[in-house]
């Protein structure tokens, strides 16, 4: 065989190929070449994210009870401290001088009672002798009650004046960490004024203000994942308020935090939250049809016949989309090929 008989050879070969993957394309624009999937509407969520600052459960504003100028700061920001210790002194002139005045009054009043104790006895054995009169002795021991009266009004006093004096010490009423310090040695304070702001260590929380298409889809107990740089752990809904805020009309909604993976109060988490937004088809993107101008729509498989049905749009998700359709229950939707299909059509 010659070179121009190969070369015919070849060429009537590669002719007839192509031929055949021709009728095979062919074959693929056939009115039946689709693809279609079942689908059941089911309740649909969508996810939120929401940020929030952790802060301790254990919060408190410490101040002092009696007005002094700080005398010395016994602690720092972020410190850890133990329930009872030291934090702040301050000094009072007005207190310790009231602390003596009242023990010298104590002490005065104990000396004249032994004397009229003294007294009462001399009485009671002359009075036995009749060699004084009754009256004596009832002064006497009016006297004495009247002392007795007297020094535990001033124990009193010298009570309070000790607690006041006590005061003088700021002392942390639960173990916890400074998160903040307002005062400084040297500054004049009120009683009532704010010096410090204790948190607690055993346990953090966040406060989440939400609006109300969430705050519906929050429960009390519930488990919302958080995320924490690159951690999730699980928190718990502890609060959940009824009324919304006037000016924000938000929310405020509590949430236990645990302390893993060294997450420490003022940090930032985010939290995930699921907005339940009803019972829907959820579909593959490409299942739907839109020209632009006419609604979108779908087409359904029933009894092997082509439906055109329109959907309403909830959401779309990566390259799923959520919709509503005038439908209940299962449904074949066509997913692929649609456009070798017409509405009304029948399929062999």
């Amino acid at each position: 065989m010659n070179l121009k008989n190969i070369t015919l050879l070849i060429i009537s070969i590669a002719i007839s190929a192509c031929s055949v993957g021709s009728e095979e394309i062919d074959n693929d624009n056939t009115p039946d070449s689709y693809q279609s999937a079942v689908f059941s509407p089911e309740a649909q969520y969508k996810t939120h994210q929401v940020a929030a600052f952790v802060e301790p459960t254990d919060q408190a504003n410490l101040s002092f009870q009696v007005s002094g100028v700080i005398e010395k700061q016994l602690v720092a920001i972020g410190e850890q401290v133990d329930s009872g210790q030291e934090l702040f002194k301050i000094s009072n002139p007005s207190l310790e001088p009231q602390i003596q005045q009242f023990q010298s009054q104590i002490e005065a009043i104990e000396a004249t009672l032994q004397q009229n104790n003294a007294e009462v006895n001399r009485v009671q054995d002359l009075k036995r002798t009749n060699a004084i009169s009754q009256n004596e002795l009832d002064r006497l021991t009016h006297q004495r009650e009247n002392l007795l009266a007297t020094k535990k009004s001033v124990e009193a006093q010298l009570e309070q004046a000790q607690s006041l004096y006590d005061e003088t010490y700021l002392k942390a009423p639960f173990a916890g960490s400074v998160a903040e310090i307002f005062k400084e040695a040297g500054e004049v304070i009120s009683p009532g004024e704010v010096v410090m702001l204790l948190g607690g260590v055993s346990s953090l929380e966040a406060p989440l203000f939400l609006p109300s298409f969430l705050h519906q889809n929050i429960s009390f107990g519930q488990q919302l994942t958080v995320s924490y740089q690159d951690h999730e752990m699980f928190a718990t809904v502890t609060e959940i308020s009824l009324s919304a805020n006037p000016k924000s009309q938000l929310f405020k909604v509590m949430i236990e935090v645990p302390i893993e993976h060294g997450i420490k109060s003022g940090e930032k988490i985010t939290v995930i939250i699921k907005e339940l937004m009803g019972d829907y088809y959820r579909l593959p993107i490409e299942s739907v049809i839109d020209d632009g101008i006419n609604q979108p729509f779908v087409f359904l498989i029933d009894n092997g016949q082509v439906i055109q049905a329109r959907i309403k749009l909830i959401d779309i998700e990566d390259d799923e989309i959520i919709v509503e359709l005038p439908h209940q229950g299962k449904i074949e939707v066509v997913t692929q090929g649609q456009v070798k299909l017409s509405p009304g059509q029948k399929l062999g």
